[in-house]
């Protein structure tokens, strides 16, 4: 079970990225310190030659006035060991000095070279690595100049042990924190995991865990969620319109099927047999019109008929609707006024967006008892363009206002009125489509606004 779990943790994106970036960093640790360690062995080096050069210089110089006086100071004051030199004959066999033999691969007057001086002191004898030069005196013999590089190994050592000692506890250190966040990090998933498993199996009200963060995995978590609230809430959508769309057709059949029974039953003339034909066909178109309307929205919802946007000039929108309802406004003397004092050009559907308006003219018309007043305006409000239908009628109260917009769902206002119960739906569908905001306001009379935000508002002199 634990090594079950060991590798799903290590096999986790977390601990891969996390152990890649330890080792990320390892690696510019030891190049930055390797980096450092050549440049700094380099210019030791530089500067070792260049004061063994110069020794040697003064050396040879003296040699020309029968003196030594140069290379016997250099080697009593070589408290350190750090400083070995020699003198030797034309044959490389040694003179004196603390330089046991000629060391190997060492040439007479050429640039200063690494080598292993075989040094000899009173109490010591050691192998020394040394820059060291060989230059050829004014009586023939050759001088031996060297200079320890105990240093360059010393920083050597140092490097070694700052790589072995710092990297290794900083690596170990990085693995346990990779572990530790892969741990974490699987056990979210395991509960995302399990919460899937609940929805998967039909609990549609289980969300995935989230921490309010800004950790990626949390922003995908709440994406997630608000997918299932939309999920869910077509679900019970569904469901509700299924037993709606059962109860609305069940009516007008049943009045098709009875009206037909008693007909057969009692009519006993052509006439009454044409009459009650007549009833069943307005209650099949009745039932129609329901299935139709239903179609429309889902047409609207879900397909997405972008394919007809273009330039929508409101005000002649507004007018064209204020002209067709006119003559109905007049029949029931209802008084339709209609204000365009500005003008707004969006991106829509024109042919949707005149039946959203026509529909909620057509609610006003309906539903306001004879004798009121029906306004119907395109305003700026809040640097956006503003629908507005509002009529004397019957108004609504506040916790009707989301219902409204429900298929099917008539308010009291509508209760006795002729209709089908989705001229909102329609328009909220539309609405939805083109991304602007549909608002039914309370209080007296009823007003129905769409929000039209990023409309070109513009003063309408026509």
């Amino acid at each position: 079970m634990f090594f079950a779990r060991l590798t799903d943790w290590i096999w986790n994106s977390t601990f891969r990225y996390t152990v890649a970036l330890v080792v990320a960093i390892g690696a510019t640790v030891m190049l930055s310190l390797t980096f450092a360690y050549v440049t700094t062995s380099r210019e030791l080096v530089s500067f070792l030659d260049s004061l063994i050069i110069q020794e040697s210089d003064a050396m040879v110089a003296q040699s020309r006035q029968g003196l030594l006086t140069q290379y016997e100071e250099r080697l009593r004051q070589d408290p350190r060991r750090y400083k070995p030199a020699g003198l030797f004959t034309a044959d490389g066999k040694r003179i004196s000095g603390n330089i046991r033999q000629w060391p190997a691969g060492l040439e007479v007057d050429q640039a200063p070279i690494q080598v292993d001086i075989d040094r000899i002191d009173p109490d010591l004898r050691m192998i020394q690595p040394s820059r060291a030069l060989a230059r050829r005196l004014a009586d023939g013999n050759i001088v031996v100049v060297g200079w320890s590089t105990k240093d360059n190994e010393q920083t050597a050592s140092v490097v070694r042990r700052g790589l072995i000692f710092g990297l290794l506890p900083a690596f170990l250190l990085g693995l346990a924190a990779s572990l530790l966040f892969a741990v974490r990090s699987q056990r979210r998933i395991r509960e995302m995991q399990m919460r899937a498993a609940d929805i998967v199996a039909g609990d549609f009200s289980k969300r995935l865990p989230t921490q309010n963060s800004e950790d990626p995995l949390d922003k995908l978590a709440q994406i997630v969620n608000g997918m299932l609230d939309e999920i869910q809430t077509l679900v019970e959508n569904l469901a509700a319109i299924g037993d709606d769309i059962a109860h609305d057709l069940r009516t007008p059949l049943a009045r098709v099927r009875i009206g037909l029974e008693r007909a057969r039953r009692s009519a006993v003339s052509e006439e009454e047999f044409r009459a009650a034909t007549d009833r069943a066909i307005a209650g099949v178109d009745h039932a129609i019109s329901i299935i139709t309307a239903l179609l429309r929205i889902r047409e609207i919802e879900q397909t997405r008929r972008f394919q007809a946007f273009g330039n929508v000039d409101l005000a002649d929108l507004i007018t064209d609707v204020g002209e067709l309802y006119e003559p109905f406004a007049e029949e029931k003397r209802l008084a339709l006024t209609v204000h365009t004092d500005i003008g707004g050009i969006v991106q829509g559907d024109r042919d949707l967006l005149f039946e959203a308006v026509a529909n909620l003219v057509d609610n006003a018309v309906k539903y306001t008892p004879e004798g009121g007043r029906i306004d119907l305006a395109l305003l700026a409000e809040d640097r956006q363009v503003l629908i507005r239908v509002k009529d004397s009628g019957p108004g609504i109260a506040e916790s009707e206002r989301e219902l409204l917009v429900r298929r099917f769902y008539r308010s009291d206002r509508s209760r006795h009125t002729k209709g089908l119960g989705l001229g909102l739906t329609l328009v909220s569908a539309i609405v939805k489509l083109h991304g602007f905001r549909f608002e039914i306001r309370a209080g007296d009379g009823f007003t129905a606004e769409i929000h039209v935000p990023g409309g070109e508002a513009g003063r309408n002199d026509a």
